[in-house]
């Protein structure tokens, strides 16, 4: 069982990843992107990488969460083969169904994860918001 490492491309162009994860994407042996509708992907595109996408999937389905289950039975039957880097806009744990599932196959024993976000983006959406903890945001995260 080869490793799917997802990597997050944050909400905008390659500026917003850091070096580490740039390296990532240019070193990877096979990309395949959610969907091709990001600038990051075209971006890279424009640099060498080569990326597939799941846009097809998108149009052969009717509901989002069979598309989304069809993303993930594909990604791990390509992990049966060889290594993969799954790209996903913004954060790889912020509202991405298809992490989700994989993240449960995973504790299921069927495959492996790496997953590696883009950058600090609370950080830069608590500025966006101009929101500062002491007024009455705080957040809290949990160790499962």
């Amino acid at each position: 069982m080869n490793t799917i490492t997802i990597i997050g491309l944050g909400a905008g162009d390659l500026d917003q990843l850091t070096i580490g994860t740039y390296r990532k994407l240019k070193a990877a042996e096979y990309v395949i992107a959610r969907t091709d509708q990001h600038p990051a992907v075209a971006e890279l595109r424009s640099e060498g990488v080569e990326i597939e996408s799941f846009d097809a999937v998108y149009v052969e389905n009717d509901e989002f969460e069979r598309v989304y289950e069809e993303i993930t039975a594909k990604l791990i039957a390509m992990a049966e083969e060889r290594a993969v880097t799954y790209v996903v806009p913004g954060h790889p744990l912020v509202a991405e169904r298809t992490v989700q599932l994989l993240i449960e196959k995973e504790r299921e024993g069927i495959v492996r994860l790496e997953i590696v976000g883009a950058t600090a983006s609370s950080i830069r959406f608590l500025r966006h918001c101009e929101l500062i903890q002491s007024k009455g945001f705080s957040c809290w995260t949990a160790r499962i």
